[in-house]
């Protein structure tokens, strides 16, 4: 499994690159096709991000993460 670095990461933003990866506990998603994220954004979150911090003021649980393809890991 792929492990990114933060630099790696931010490239898959829906911007830069057509994918889009976000990662949760250290685990990277992809949620490129998932229709909450157009065009790289989340309800003001950005993709290419680790967004385990921000996962508590989500209105839902980090299930969530579990309809997503875990594509790497992000290195300390």
């Amino acid at each position: 499994m792929k492990e990114f670095t933060i630099e790696e990461l931010s490239q898959y933003d829906g911007k830069q690159m057509d994918k889009i990866y976000v990662v949760h506990d250290g685990k990277v998603y992809d949620v490129t096709d998932s229709i909450s994220w157009d065009i790289g954004e989340h309800y003001g979150h950005e993709g290419g991000l680790d967004l385990t911090e921000q996962m508590d003021e989500a209105p839902h649980t980090d299930d969530v993460f579990e309809d997503f393809e875990v594509v790497g890991t992000l290195k300390d």
